[in-house]
């Protein structure tokens, strides 16, 4: 079964009786990730119907999004000012980082439940019965998980095949991404930031995505005044566990892929070595004004400390009742029983001493958020 670009649209507008999938720049996306099934996926007939299921959905949505906007625009004028944005490579405490400043109101967050299916977008008024939202949500040891729990803008990326593409098991792809240009998934992606805060503020968006690291510049040209908050940790427990969440959620979508280890964990280091080496690059070129840097030890164990640096840096105000939430939501998160993470650089053909050379450069520079508070 040769998926394609015309069946998919066709399928996505005779589904839903819509046509206009508004702003151009996702048609190349998903041109180079169909290029890559037949590289990555082969001809698995259940993994091809599961990737055709996940384009045809991604499409719908693009279009109800577009639909609104045609309907709708002008609820939408106010644009996006100052976003505070949480960069740092997977697993490095991104997430525990988000759900940490999401305890402030005065923050809107990109919420799980409306990501994945954003229009019409919900209403402070009446979300608490939205029928998209869950009423509950299972525990996971890998992830932080909340009813109304943040998550990463990759799920609006995916509208724009503007993702890594590594969660359906597209390697190839992904490794033409990370040097891509993904300037034309912005408008796009703001244009749902501002659907979405239109009834429900605030409007000082939270946001985060480790895969910005691959494309700072970009992500900082679109939003020019734009904070970035970087989260480091050791990569001798990043690669491993970021490879371990990976081949978890592929195959939560393929449940019959398969891979090698070996030559799997040596992509994975090799890819998230590069979006370090882009990040430190980009930061130098975007201004380091414009960045904090926050180690996963120092957050663990004084998340109070790290959100006083990171409103100093911001230029913002941190109540004490803030505060005290903060610090609250970070103790619960710890009593809760998720089960144990279990991974290990062996796990994928690596090794400790093989790791922290090939990312000896980024040690010299933040180890010291890496390995012990600050």
């Amino acid at each position: 079964m040769a998926l394609t670009l015309e069946s998919l649209t066709t399928q996505a507008q005779e589904s839903t009786g819509l046509f206009d999938f508004g702003l151009d720049g996702w048609q190349h996306g998903l041109e180079r990730q169909l290029a890559a099934v037949p590289v990555d996926i082969g001809d698995d007939a259940d993994a091809l119907a599961r990737i055709e299921t996940i384009f045809v959905d991604r499409l719908v949505k693009r279009l109800k999004i577009s639909d609104w906007f045609t309907k709708h625009g002008e609820e939408a004028a106010r644009g996006i000012e100052n976003p505070l944005i949480v960069i740092g490579t997977g697993r490095s405490g991104t997430t525990a980082a988000h759900y940490l400043l999401m305890n402030d109101p005065q923050f809107r967050v990109l919420r799980r439940w409306e990501a994945q299916d954003p229009a019409p977008p919900p209403d402070i008024a009446t979300e608490h019965k939205d029928p998209r939202r869950p009423t509950s949500v299972a525990t996971n040891t890998m992830h932080f998980r909340a009813v109304d729990g943040p998550t990463e803008d990759r799920k609006i990326h995916e509208f724009s095949f503007h993702d890594d593409g590594m969660t359906i098991g597209l390697s190839s792809y992904a490794e033409e991404w990370r040097t891509a240009d993904h300037s034309p998934a912005f408008p796009f992606h703001e244009q749902v930031l501002r659907m979405l805060q239109s009834h429900r503020p605030p409007y000082r968006w939270l946001l985060k995505s480790p895969d910005y690291m691959h494309y700072l510049s970009q992500v900082a040209a679109h939003y020019p005044t734009a904070r970035f908050v970087m989260t480091h940790r050791d990569p001798i427990k990043v690669i491993p566990s970021v490879c371990s969440v990976i081949v978890d959620s592929t195959r939560q979508r393929l449940p019959n892929w398969q891979f090698d280890a070996a030559a799997f964990g040596q992509e994975k280091l090799n890819y998230f070595l590069s979006a370090i080496q882009r990040g430190m690059e980009a930061r130098a070129i975007i201004g380091e004004h414009r960045f904090i840097d926050v180690g996963q030890p120092e957050l663990f164990v004084d998340p109070g400390g790290v959100a006083e640096r990171i409103y100093d840096f911001a230029g913002l105000e941190l109540t004490p009742a803030v505060k005290d939430a903060m610090i609250k939501w970070h103790e619960a998160s710890r009593a809760v029983e998720r089960g144990e993470h279990k991974y290990a650089p062996e796990d994928y053909g690596l090794t400790a001493a093989g790791i922290r050379s090939a990312f000896a450069e980024y040690l010299d520079r933040y180890g010291k958020y890496c390995v012990k508070a600050v």
